[in-house]
């Protein structure tokens, strides 16, 4: 398996002659996510002009979530397209933004789910909080509050530690699988990826450094460290997907051992015979 140094340096040199194509890629993606959201946005305030929380409120609110997410998370499998092309071929095509809604019914069914979970988990935090605060059963106690936060806290950094990177695995693999259905994809990419947690883990933390070092030049960076990312990212799934492509040594991060000389055997002279 590929260190995530490795991940990166190979992903920045991937990127080389297509910066300002992944650059422009990106910005077109965030002037896209933000009319989206305001679309969005209106077309809820249109539906319900009222702020007073109803049934059928709760419900629209939750399905123009999910397609929501749907919608985003199949073009980010089309930017992972977008990119693979990159690696693979040295070439670009604006098409391949849209290649997941090439197989929608199957990949929309593993947005959904994926979604759905992290909604039901979001959805029970937010009750136990309001539970608190409503009824008051630890009241004008600070540090029972504070260690129910942190024993959250910790459940939530352990499931994102099983469950994201067969999430993010699943994306990669919704854009170059196309025939795989969606249950067996998502148990064939658990069992591949459930095996380098860890080393996603090390990944992540990573793309999250670069990540900062993007907001602190006013997000203008992040138009060329999130390509990066992405590409890594591909890069790094490629490594567990594909393990036989990234078998040579200078993948490996294991140190090179080495073989040791064979010294000369002397050879022991033979007694002439009397």
């Amino acid at each position: 398996m590929i260190s995530s140094a490795t991940a990166f340096d190979m992903g920045s040199k991937a990127l080389k002659g297509f910066r300002l194509n992944t650059a422009g890629i990106t910005l077109l993606g965030y002037i896209a996510l933000i009319v989206f959201t305001v679309v969005i946005y209106f077309f809820y305030a249109f539906l319900f002009p009222s702020d007073e929380p109803s049934t059928p409120q709760a419900i629209a609110n939750f399905i123009l979530s999910i397609v929501q997410n749907i919608i985003i998370y199949l073009f980010s499998v089309g930017c992972y397209a977008y990119l693979y092309d990159i690696l693979k071929h040295r070439q670009t095509s604006f098409a391949k933004l849209f290649v997941g809604f090439k197989n929608f019914s199957r990949n929309a069914t593993i947005i959904f789910i994926g979604t759905f979970i992290m909604s039901a988990i979001s959805s029970i935090i937010v009750e136990i909080y309001e539970f608190l605060f409503k009824y008051k059963p630890i009241e004008n106690n600070i540090g029972s509050y504070i260690i129910l936060s942190c024993v959250i806290c910790i459940v939530l950094c352990c499931l994102a530690y099983k469950l994201l990177p067969t999430w993010m695995g699943l994306i990669y693999k919704m854009s170059t699988d196309n025939t795989t259905g969606a249950m067996e994809l998502i148990k064939q990419t658990y069992r591949q990826v459930s095996v380098y947690n860890y080393n996603y883990l090390c990944f992540s933390c990573r793309a999250i450094l670069w990540c900062l070092v993007g907001v602190l030049t006013m997000g203008i960076g992040l138009l060329w460290i999130i390509p990066l990312i992405g590409m890594s990212t591909i890069i790094f799934f490629e490594a567990i997907f594909n393990p036989e492509d990234y078998a040579a040594p200078e993948f490996s991060d294991a140190p090179a051992q080495e073989t040791p000389s064979a010294e000369p055997v002397e050879k022991t002279p033979e007694l002439p015979e009397e």
